[in-house]
């Protein structure tokens, strides 16, 4: 009798099952933690300048992510940097808002097949 009981509490507890779409967002999430990249800029007097290409250092798997976190650099070495810190924090917001719309789209497409 207990068995069966256990069972069932144990069917109620499980998660539901992961959908296309939740799994690709969590790909994702997992690539854009492993990225890393080695920007090519320098900044020096508050002006920011690419000194070489961007190069992936370490991919995130997704040549369009890597992509992006390149992009984000070209745009934030265009910009006024007073510092070091405040280009990284430039570079990480540029990509990040930009793989965020990335990941909507994939989404977008991903419940679009699912239809």
């Amino acid at each position: 009798m207990i068995a069966p009981i256990l069972g069932l509490a144990v069917a109620q507890a499980a998660p539901p099952p992961e959908t296309p779409v939740e799994g690709e967002i969590l790909v994702m999430t997992e690539r854009l933690r492993s990225i890393r990249i080695s920007p090519g800029a320098t900044i020096r007097k508050g002006v920011a300048r690419v000194t070489s290409p961007c190069k992936i250092k370490r991919s995130s798997g997704d040549s369009e992510i890597d992509a992006l976190a390149c992009d984000a650099v070209r745009q934030c070495a265009a910009r006024p940097q007073p510092d070091r810190k405040a280009f990284n924090s430039c570079v990480d917001e540029e990509a990040i808002g930009a793989i965020l719309h990335l990941r909507e789209a994939r989404k977008a497409e991903l419940e679009g097949e699912a239809l």
